[in-house]
């Protein structure tokens, strides 16, 4: 007989900085099965009692579907329909569709769950990889995905003059779409990528970054009859800076929660849930810019308006003011010349560290990557005090 429940799996081995997994937990004939809906929560936003979200109304009708269509499922099983829990997992998850081992229908539900979590940069990316894929094949059997077809496409954009790097791109997310539908047992592996990158493979540090100096920093911070649109751009720059380079996302979506005894808090959002919080001194320069463009309620931003399309727009005109800027006064990138971007801020602090001779676990510190090399992994944190010696120096 079938059994199944819809709970928050709490266990501490499934925490994850979004929360917990939610997850369905199903039993037929004496068999069982655990099944992640691809949904995250916060035991705090989170009923118990009716295994639901508390406040996120689209997650809650979403999970009550799920249940009705396992409701479905159990009456056809009492009516004598043969059903296994891969069956069952396919159709919770909408991939009943893939009875012909359809790639693009797959890589749509990838799409859409990417959409659904938010993540709405990296669906459009996802997409386009699709998009180039469809215009060399209209159709692809999983069984048809195999090297001959991927070293094919790559040949294909090559010839038609796309470079190395967005072919390699491209094959990334085709065979993260791919090992997805392994790992969910939609099809078996057959290893088709091996070899497939092969000369376009991308090396790391390739080509040097690109920075300004202390110099052209101190310049930056001493422009003050800008327009408001360029003055904030100036401004927003050094804010990039002064909290060790991080994205303009990261700092955009910035809450007032995640201030703190003047200290900030990040998670970087191109890491997924790979990343990890660490957090940063609001040195006395950071502290001036913030408290021009600070508000009360839940963004520490609040008026710029919080939704992807309003960043998109918002960091166009970002990008926009630094081009002028750096033309009004001819503010030179080093090492080989270039644009005032949002990434140069980033770079930037990491080459003056460098010239500093920050220790390099240190500035990876403060920069947020979390140190996941071997020799390193198992290092605790430097000190708060030494980590903001650092960062003051390299500002100062």
């Amino acid at each position: 007989m079938l059994n199944y429940k819809i709970r928050l799996d709490v266990r501490e081995s499934e925490k994850t900085k979004r929360g917990f997994l939610v997850c369905l937990f199903v039993s037929l004939n004496g068999k069982r099965k655990r099944i992640s809906l691809g949904m995250h929560s916060k035991p705090e936003d989170w009923n118990f009692n009716k295994q639901l979200p508390k406040k996120n109304k689209p997650a809650e009708i979403l999970l009550k579907r799920k249940i009705i269509l396992l409701d479905e499922i159990f009456v056809e099983i009492v009516a004598g329909s043969k059903c296994t829990l891969i069956d069952i997992k396919n159709r919770v998850l909408g991939i009943e569709e893939f009875v012909e081992k359809n790639f693009f229908s797959f890589f749509d539900l990838i799409i859409k769950e990417k959409i659904r979590a938010g993540k709405f940069s990296t669906a459009e990316i996802y997409q386009t990889a699709k998009n180039q894929l469809l215009l060399y094949r209209q159709k692809i059997l999983f069984t048809e995905l195999d090297y001959n077809l991927l070293s094919g496409f790559k040949i294909w954009k090559l010839e038609r003059g796309n470079k190395k790097n967005t072919v390699h791109t491209y094959l990334r997310k085709i065979k993260f779409v791919y090992n997805e539908a392994v790992r969910r047992g939609v099809v078996d592996d057959l290893k088709p990528f091996v070899g497939v990158f092969s000369g376009i493979a991308v090396k790391s540090n390739r080509t040097k970054k690109r920075y300004i100096t202390k110099e052209v920093v101190y310049f930056l911070e001493s422009l003050n009859a800008l327009s408001s649109a360029d003055q904030r751009a100036v401004h927003l720059w050094l804010l990039l800076f002064y909290f060790g380079g991080q994205s303009l996302k990261d700092l955009y979506f910035v809450k007032n929660k995640n201030i703190s005894n003047g200290r900030v808090f990040f998670n970087r959002v191109k890491l997924d849930d790979l990343g990890y919080e660490f957090d940063l001194k609001i040195v006395s320069k950071a502290q001036k810019i913030i408290d021009l463009y600070k508000t009360p309620g839940e963004y520490l931003f609040g008026n710029w308006r919080k939704d992807e399309i309003g960043y998109k727009t918002f960091r166009s005109g970002f990008r926009r003011s630094l081009l002028k800027i750096q033309k009004k006064y001819d503010l030179e990138v080093s090492p080989k010349g270039g644009n005032l971007t949002i990434s140069v801020a980033r770079h930037t602090f990491g080459t003056l560290g460098k010239f500093l001779f920050i220790e390099t676990d240190l500035l990876r510190e403060l920069m947020g990557h979390e140190r996941l090399d071997v020799d390193t992994i198992y290092k605790a944190k430097f000190p708060e005090a030494l980590r903001d010696k650092a960062q003051k120096k390299i500002i100062f």
